[in-house]
């Protein structure tokens, strides 16, 4: 009883401000370094940007489900293996992007403040949509490539030109979510000035041209993406300039002392002694 009471009051005594942690017990881990938080989220943003400036551009390549020739441009564009392989890598590589993004969010809803909430909702629609979107759109042609028991035919085309109305709409869906991460970014940079005026106000023509939804959604991934290259360049070049700030200054170097000279002779008595 008595040892357990003496653990007790040495912990409260270690972990009380201003005094010394007790003989024998760790110190409290430090906080992460700052740039350390910024640098690699900041890293994952220019990754997801760049993924998602090239997926999407692939995406764009899939053939027009609108007018009276739909299936038929269908039916030749998924019949070819190689245009079955692009698909099969745009959906990893907007996958990849959904990831890498999320992990990019947490440094964005640091920047929000009190406006954090905002941008992980919307950040996580956004990648949750963009993620479904990636699959609806492909999966009809890795289903084609990797399953000899489901041809491409007139019939099964068809399936493909539904698919591909689903992943527009999962896209306006998630460019919806990104519309409302980086107006609430735009929000806390006009009160608080935690990001660079002109990623805010890039970030706020995103979202405004992201309001158009059907009109725009064939667009507005690409410009979402090279706003998050811009955005993880600043995080980057942030982590820097606070990495540089918390370096120590070098200490001046001790000046030497001058030798000592040799000691003085002796003069014999002075005149007022003799």
């Amino acid at each position: 009883m008595f040892a357990w009471e003496a653990r007790m009051m040495a912990s409260q005594s270690a972990g009380a401000p201003g005094t010394d942690p007790a003989p024998g017990t760790d110190p409290a881990p430090h906080a992460e370094p700052t740039q350390h938080r910024d640098l690699w989220p900041g890293i994952a943003g220019l990754l997801a940007g760049a993924l998602l400036i090239a997926g999407h551009a692939l995406w764009l390549g899939t053939p027009d489900t609108e007018g009276s020739g739909a299936l038929r441009r269908a039916f030749f564009y998924y019949v070819d293996d190689g245009n079955q392989d692009v698909a099969e890598a745009t959906a990893l590589i907007l996958l990849v992007s959904g990831l890498l993004f999320l992990f990019f969010l947490v440094a964005l809803s640091r920047l929000a403040g009190n406006r954090s909430h905002l941008v992980l909702v919307g950040g996580t629609v956004f990648t949750a949509f963009l993620m479904v979107g990636a699959l609806a759109g492909n999966i009809f042609a890795i289903t084609v490539s990797h399953s000899e028991s489901f041809p491409v035919v007139p019939e099964t085309a068809l399936i493909s030109i539904l698919l591909l109305n689903v992943a527009y709409g999962a896209m306006i869906a998630s460019m919806a979510g990104a519309a409302v991460v980086v107006f609430g970014l735009w929000r806390a940079g006009q009160e608080t000035g935690a990001i660079p005026a002109w990623l805010g106000w890039a970030g706020f023509a995103v979202a405004v041209v992201s309001l158009a939804g059907p009109f725009t959604a064939w667009l507005t991934p690409l410009l979402l993406g090279v706003w998050a290259l811009g955005a993880g360049v600043v995080l980057v070049m942030n982590a820097r300039i606070e990495r540089a700030e918390g370096e120590p200054e070098p200490e001046p170097e001790p000046e030497p002392e001058p030798a000592a000279g040799p000691p003085a002779a002796d003069t014999g008595p002075t005149d007022k002694e003799s």
